[in-house]
C-alpha cells in the first residue's frame, strides 16, 4: 500500500472512483471479522456494515454541494458509465483535514476496502490515546479503519493514513471474513479464511455466541462467494 500526501487533480478524482469502486462492493452486506494470535486463547471478533453516507467522510471530505449520500451516488453512477460525477469543487475537506489528508485518505481507501483481501491485516479493540477521532476497533495495517459500535454491529468512522500499531496494543491476525445480506440474521457466506477449511475446523470451539450468528449448512456450500444480489 502506498499512501500518498501529493496527487493531482486529476489523479485524486481517478483515486476516489477507484474506491467507490470497492466501496459499492460492500453495500447491503453485513460481515463478521474474526481475528486469534498466539498470546490470546480467546478470539477477537466484530460485526459492521457499510452504508453510502459513510464513503465520502472516510475521504476526509464534507461536500458544500453535495450531500454524503449523493456524492456517493455520483461517483457510482460515474462508474456504471453514467452522469459527469465529481469535480474537485464537491471536495472540500471537512473540520480538521486538509487537502493533503484527503489525498493521503483517498490513495489507501481501495486497499482498505478490499475487506476479501483482510488476510493481510490485523484487527483489534482501541486502546491507545491519539489525537485522532476516537472510535471502538479498527483493522489494517499501515493504515487503519476504524469502526463505532452501533448496538450489535458497528460502521466505519474513520479510515486514518497511520499504522494500527498506533492506536491498538493488542493486534489479532484476521482469520477468516463472514458474509451475509443485510436483511439476513444468520451468515452464510465465508467471504475470507487464511486456509481452506479453517472456518469448518475452528467451529466448535468458537464462541457460542458467535456461532448463533452462523448458518453452518449455508456456510459449507458458500466458502469464498462474495454476495451479489
Amino acid at each position: 500500500m502506498v499512501i500518498e500526501s501529493k496527487l493531482s487533480d486529476e489523479k485524486l478524482l481517478e483515486t476516489i472512483y477507484k474506491a467507490a469502486e470497492e466501496y459499492a462492493k460492500l453495500i447491503g452486506n453485513a460481515y463478521l471479522i474474526a481475528g486469534k494470535n498466539k498470546k490470546n486463547p480467546d478470539y477477537f471478533w466484530f460485526q459492521c456494515y457499510f452504508e453510502k453516507k459513510h464513503f465520502m467522510h472516510l475521504l476526509g471530505i464534507d461536500s458544500r454541494t453535495m450531500s454524503a449520500e449523493e456524492f456517493y451516488e455520483a461517483c457510482d453512477a460515474y462508474n456504471n458509465g453514467m452522469g459527469k460525477g465529481i469535480e474537485i469543487s464537491d471536495c472540500q475537506p471537512s473540520r480538521n483535514h486538509s487537502r493533503t489528508t484527503i489525498n493521503e485518505k483517498s490513495s489507501c481507501c481501495p486497499a482498505m476496502f478490499r475487506i476479501q483481501d483482510a488476510k493481510y491485516m490485523k484487527v483489534g479493540l482501541k486502546d491507545k490515546i491519539s489525537q485522532y477521532v476516537d472510535f471502538s476497533y479498527g483493522y489494517g495495517n499501515e493504515a487503519t479503519l476504524g469502526f463505532k459500535i452501533l448496538g450489535k454491529s458497528s460502521f466505519p468512522l474513520t479510515l486514518i493514513p497511520r499504522n494500527i500499531d498506533e492506536f491498538v496494543s493488542e493486534k489479532y491476525k484476521i482469520i477468516f471474513v463472514l458474509q451475509k445480506h443485510m436483511q439476513d440474521y444468520k451468515y452464510k457466506n465465508i467471504l475470507m479464511e487464511i486456509k481452506t477449511g479453517l472456518f469448518t475446523e475452528l467451529y466448535a470451539n468458537l464462541p457460542d455466541e458467535l456461532k448463533k450468528l452462523c448458518d453452518l449448512e449455508k456456510l459449507g456450500d458458500n466458502m469464498g462467494d462474495n454476495i451479489s444480489d
